[in-house]
């Protein structure tokens, strides 16, 4: 066999090399023909300096036998793989004629969510094979996803884990594409089937929103942000996704694995849940069509989006879930910021909103009136009137004054009086009325309405709790739906979670017709630290 060098050698085993097809820090790739099966292959060769290391080899090695135990549509099919007495270290392959999914993005609107979400059950088909067979990807990708004939791959099992072999990562060395790479394999802990899942939510993220959920002006501070799970919310940034996926994403790239899908499957089911509210019955099968014709395929799911939406809203109000309708309504604004139906629901729910603050206000002021009425016929009950002392008249006649009049709703429901309880009087003093002085800062004049401003919380799904001027502290629901606050009054609002920092913003409310934004990113407590820690930002 020829050399291999910087020029293309002739032929590699019997396969006789006719160009190259792409090459990466560990190979190149060769287009070839196989002349005993006579098909066109692709033969992947590991760089001739990395053949000579032995734990390259090793590794490059145990890519191509993992790769191969694997049967599946969705995965590269492996041919056959250098032995011990070939020069070169290659893999045969079948050749995949079109572009990585990453090449096929570029230059593209973000893809719909449905969309979006087909490539991710297609991907979650690839990985349960693997996992099954106790493979670990570890490098998902778009570049690693390969379009052939319409339909997705996943190739590069380079650095695949493979359970039941020894891990061959040198110490202190990180395998994987920094940005779609879990915590877990920055921090060299435990690797397995979550970790690919946290991957495959980054490419969901990306595909959807058209950019990367972790970035930075250097490698360093783009693996802080993954460990610290600094990312900008999914639904922020393209609040078009619908809440649904942005959900699906969140939790695929949660911070701590236990807190991910379990495996593929779920991640599978919960992408099959999305697609079946839009009569996506058969994702892979749109997904097809998507691949043939995009411009078709997303016309008409909008369309069918804008005509679906609403009635999802509506559902999930009639079942009394408001947070969800609204996520639904949201996204058809989203989609379709006109939209005079829409808005009309969307008004209609704030108004429902608003009745019911004033509802439950109401309610909270008459249990308080009640209690204090209760409170006061158990006095009287407990401790009746005492009849006040004896007092001598002009003419020295020792008489007993009237005694002390009771309200009527009171002496109703006070402690019945025998009749010899009751004092003769013979000289009853005149009844006093007695009344309240009038208030001297009352007016004729109305009060002032109590203006409020709305204050969103972002991202939503925290714990929040709200005073105002140093009132008792309440907790608020962040699902979607703002707090409103009073003018001119000072707000403070902290925002809490197990395992996190808490972090509290306080503010004076001023006027204004637009919504108040707050941003809270609570950053995860070091293991070492003290849990104690707060981070006040004024």
């Amino acid at each position: 066999m020829d050399t291999l060098s910087e020029k293309p050698p002739r032929f590699i085993g019997k396969y006789e090399v006719r160009g190259e097809l792409g090459h990466g820090g560990m190979a190149v790739v060769y287009r070839a023909h196989d002349p005993t099966l006579d098909r066109d292959v692709a033969i992947k060769v590991l760089h001739p300096h990395l053949a000579q290391d032995p734990e390259s080899r090793m590794r490059f090695e145990r890519e191509a036998k993992a790769a191969a135990r694997l049967r599946h549509p969705n995965i590269v099919e492996v041919y056959e793989f250098s032995g011990d007495t070939d020069e070169a270290s290659f893999m045969v392959t079948e050749i995949l004629g079109g572009p990585t999914l990453r090449k096929f993005i570029e230059g593209r609107d973000p893809l719909p969510s449905e969309v979006a979400a087909a490539i991710g059950i297609v991907l979650c088909d690839a990985l349960m094979c693997a996992h099954a067979q106790g493979v670990v990807h570890r490098d998902v990708k778009p570049d690693n996803l390969m379009l052939s004939k319409g339909k997705l791959k996943l190739t590069d099992f380079g650095i695949a884990h493979v359970a039941d072999q020894r891990e061959m990562t040198a110490t202190g060395q990180v395998l994987g594409s920094p940005a779609h790479m879990a915590p877990e394999q920055i921090e060299g802990t435990l690797v397995d089937a979550r970790t690919d899942i946290f991957a495959a939510g980054t490419v969901l993220y990306l595909l959807a929103t058209g950019r990367l959920p972790f970035d930075g002006p250097n490698p360093h501070s783009l693996l802080r942000k993954i460990l610290d799970g600094d990312y900008p919310d999914p639904l922020r940034s393209a609040p078009r996704i619908g809440h649904r996926y942005a959900a699906i994403v969140r939790r695929a790239m949660a911070r701590i694995p236990d807190d991910r899908f379990p495996d593929a499957s779920a991640l599978r089911h919960a992408l099959l849940e999305l697609c079946a509210e839009v009569g996506w019955d058969d994702p892979v099968r749109e997904l097809d069509r998507y691949f043939a014709d995009p411009h078709g395929v997303t016309a008409k799911l909008h369309a069918t989006l804008i005509a679906k939406l609403p009635a999802l809203g509506l559902a999930a109000r009639s079942r009394g879930d408001v947070s969800e309708a609204m996520g639904y309504f949201n996204r058809a604004l989203a989609l379709d910021p006109g939209n005079t139906k829409v808005l009309a629901l969307v008004r209609e729910q704030a108004r429902a909103h608003r009745r019911r603050r004033t509802m439950r206000a109401a309610t909270i002021v008459a249990a308080a009136a009640l209690g204090s009425t209760v409170g006061g016929l158990t006095l009287s009950w407990m401790f009746p009137p005492v009849a006040p002392p004896m007092v001598a008249n002009p003419t020295m006649q020792r008489v007993r004054t009237a005694p002390e009049v009771v309200p009527a709703q009171i002496a109703a429901t006070a402690r019945p009086v025998a009749p010899a309880d009751v004092p003769t009087v013979a000289s009853a003093a005149p009844v006093r009325t007695a009344t309240r002085p009038p208030d001297r800062r009352s007016t004729d004049a109305p009060a002032a309405p109590v203006v409020m401003r709305d204050v969103r919380i972002a991202p939503t799904q925290q714990n929040v709790m709200y005073s105002v001027n140093g009132d008792h502290p309440r907790s608020f629901s962040t699902h979607d739906m703002p707090l409103h606050l009073p003018v001119g009054q000072r707000a403070r609002i902290r925002f809490f979670l197990d395992g996190y920092q808490d972090y509290t913003w306080e503010r004076l409310i001023e006027p204004g017709d637009t919504p108040i934004t707050v941003n809270a990113h609570l950053r995860q407590v070091p293991i070492e630290a003290d849990t104690s820690t707060r981070a006040e930002h004024p």
